[in-house]
């Protein structure tokens, strides 16, 4: 056995492992990349927003943002085995000249939900009880469960048009002291 060859094997050996190494480390390197995105985003003005309706003040009291763009809507009540209609609470208005696509979408629902039979958003072609009912969200409640709604489907508000949200309620026969607070948003596209 000739030791003067041993140490050269052993580098040799040792200096495959490195290139080898090196080869990997790069060639893996190469698999991993990144993806770079910048965003430009500028504020815009809407056509379409929410006014009062006729039922504001009366049946109910309609808290509307600064902008027109959200309204809390209080007093509205449901009585037992009786369905009652809130005709013109609300209105979608769109103020511009070209059609828009809106939508009711459901977002949240939350309280003692027991008492209630169900809970009805209807959008209407326009603002008074005969106008005909275009969209519903409804929510009804069996027992302590509700069967949340999907969401509609669009349809399209012409030009300067109002028109209502109409919203229907009813609690069950017993009906005892109850609340729910149901969040809905209007899409518009």
């Amino acid at each position: 056995m000739n030791l003067r060859k041993m140490p050269l094997k052993k580098s040799a050996k040792f200096l495959t492992l490195l290139l080898t190494s090196i080869v990997i480390a790069s060639v893996s390197a190469g698999v991993y990349y990144s993806l770079s995105m910048t965003s430009t985003i500028t504020t815009a003005t809407t056509d379409v927003w929410f006014v009062a309706g006729d039922d504001n003040g009366t049946e109910c009291n309609v808290v509307l943002s600064p902008q027109n763009t959200s309204a809390t809507i209080t007093g509205l009540n449901a009585y037992p085995n009786a369905t009652f209609t809130y005709v013109d609470p609300i209105r979608v208005k769109n103020n511009g000249s070209e059609p828009q696509d809106i939508r009711l979408r459901h977002i949240s629902l939350s309280g003692n939900d027991t008492e209630f039979d169900f809970v009805k958003f209807q959008i209407r072609n326009g603002t008074t009880e005969t106008d005909a009912i275009l969209r519903t969200l409804n929510y009804v409640c069996t027992g302590s469960d509700w069967t949340l709604p999907s969401n509609t489907t669009y349809v399209s508000i012409p030009g300067d048009t109002e028109w209502s949200v109409t919203i229907e309620t009813r609690a069950i026969d017993d009906a005892g002291s109850a609340s729910v607070i149901i969040e809905i948003v209007v899409d518009v596209r």
